[in-house]
């Protein structure tokens, strides 16, 4: 066997250089804002379920705060077999769900076998476990996961959204029930820092601390998540002080950071913004009509107008986070209104008298969804209206939602056809496969690259990471050249926080929300 990961002591060992060094308080609520309503059930994906679940739910991986390499939560360590087929997971002993059942190897296999890789359960990261064949139980707490081939990523991928959850309440459900367990989710319990008390659609989800948390007992009293889709309503709660934490929009930074109340962090993280193209509309999939749609939006721009300069242009949905996996060498598609006004031409859209596009008597004309209460998708949305406007192609508005624009992108065909969105990836590349993968259930943009499949298939299987890397930088080149989505910005992450909050880790809030049991706050 090779010994992957440190256990408990090198975790702790690792902690203190990735907080700031200072006394922590014990006692009062941390509150942040959340966009829609609920689900605190991790099968299900979207912002607004991911941050409650990160505290009500434990996985066996979680990321370290300061390299993002996978490092024991419920799993204390793990090992892996010489052919790479076999992780042995050593669990934790000292766990309890927050109903007072102890957590053991049972969980375990249940969650891998009858949630995340059950093809009747529409998880939503599924693809990430394709290789999984079986969980076995070896003992109370050890745990044996059989691949059909190595997947050097598995730990990494584990550590992202994938939660364990409890057999002894869900066992007995239909695949059916578990897509939506009404009885469970109205008390949903969990092995995480915090425990569920109420919730209040349409207003906030109320957490308690967990006595009885494995890796300590949190330094804070609760947690409330406050249901407030608009960014700026956010902003104003967290001037107030009714919030503690807000991750804002670029362009509010202005407003606040000045004030003595909020202090900014603002960290790197595995994100990046785009226009999603629903590819399997017919004038979208003609890769002309994309590469146009790129060429034809001053990204630079953008970047300095909606993202105030923090980031960078993206070249695809790999990012310099994972920089040895990131190929430095494509430069992102010039801004370029001739040569993507060539494009359609060659394509067959012809400019009419009247300004638009035109084929077959069919105008070139689509329809732009957003969210009008994010304000950078609102204003990526107007820049992009007025630029592909000028090429000759018509965009409509519609805007909704940002739960229901989750629920109709994810949609079998997807419900829409062109949408500004953004993505926060695993920090392997193999996460990307989950979101570009022909078959799989994230793949809301309808891409369909045989030879993309391929590849992405053989770099989760490829053992060395310099072979691993050549094989993704091949994966770049293709979707540079099909553009599959109009790929905008790598931005950072800017956090406003109430200037009482006194350890907040320097991390992207989804993953510092993992370790929400080190937060505290001054009285």
């Amino acid at each position: 066997m090779l010994r992957l990961a440190a256990g408990l002591a090198a975790l702790a060992m690792l902690l203190p250089g990735a907080m700031p060094a200072q006394a922590q308080t014990t006692g009062g609520t941390f509150s942040l804002p959340i966009n829609d309503d609920p689900q605190i059930w991790p099968v299900a994906g979207g912002l607004y379920n991911i941050l409650v679940n990160k505290v009500v739910y434990s996985g066996l991986v979680r990321y370290d705060l300061e390299t993002l390499e996978p490092v024991g939560d419920l799993a204390e360590s793990w090992e892996v077999s010489e052919d790479g087929l076999t992780y042995t997971f050593t669990l934790r002993d000292n766990v309890l769900w927050h109903d007072g059942e102890p957590f053991n190897a049972d969980d375990v296999v249940f969650t891998i076998n009858e949630i995340w890789t059950n093809e009747e359960v529409p998880y939503y990261l599924a693809n990430n476990f394709r290789l999984i064949e079986e969980a076995t139980r070896v003992n109370d707490f050890t745990v044996e996961v059989s691949l059909s081939q190595p997947q050097p990523s598995l730990p990494v991928l584990m550590g992202y959204n994938a939660a364990v959850l409890p057999e002894h309440l869900l066992s007995e459900l239909t695949p059916e029930q578990l897509v939506n367990p009404t009885e469970f989710l109205q008390n949903p319990v969990g092995t995480g820092p915090f425990k569920f008390v109420e919730y209040s659609p349409g207003a906030y989800v109320q957490l308690a601390r967990n006595e009885d948390y494995f890796d300590g007992v949190p330094h804070l009293d609760a947690m409330t998540f406050r249901i407030v889709p608009d960014a700026n309503a956010q902003l104003a709660l967290l001037q107030s002080g009714e919030v503690d934490l807000v991750v804002i929009e670029p362009f509010q930074l202005e407003a606040i950071e000045n004030n003595p109340n909020v202090q900014i962090q603002s960290v790197p993280v595995n994100r990046h913004e785009f226009v999603a193209i629903n590819n399997g509309v017919e004038a979208l999939s003609d890769v002309n009509v994309r590469k146009a749609l790129t060429m034809g939006l001053d990204r630079e721009t953008l970047l300095q107008a909606v993202f105030a300069g923090r980031g960078t242009v993206a070249t695809g949905p790999f990012t310099p986070a994972v920089g040895w996996a990131y190929d430095t060498s494509i430069e992102p598609l010039p801004y370029d209104p001739e040569a993507a006004a060539a494009l359609l031409d060659e394509a067959g859209w012809v400019l009419g008298g009247d300004g638009i596009r035109a084929k077959d008597g069919v105008p070139l004309s689509f329809t732009l969804l957003y969210d009008p209460s994010n304000p950078t998708r609102a204003r990526t949305a107007l820049v992009a209206q007025q630029q592909w406007g000028a090429l000759g192609i018509q965009i409509g508005f519609e805007t909704s939602e940002y739960r229901a624009i989750v629920e109709r992108i994810r949609q079998s065909p997807p419900d829409y056809e062109l949408n500004p969105n953004y993505l926060i990836a695993p920090p392997d590349p193999d996460g990307i496969a989950n979101y570009y993968l022909s078959d799989s259930l994230a793949n809301s943009w309808a891409y369909n690259n045989p030879e993309v499949d391929a590849l992405l298939n053989e770099g989760a299987t490829t053992g060395d990471q310099a072979a691993r890397a050549e094989i993704y930088k091949q994966v770049q080149a293709i979707m540079h050249e099909d553009q599959p989505n109009v790929f905008t910005v790598y931005p950072d992450e800017i956090q406003a926080l109430s200037a009482a909050v006194e350890r907040f880790p320097e991390a992207g809030y989804r993953d510092a929300l993992g370790w929400a049991h080190l937060i505290s706050k001054s009285q």
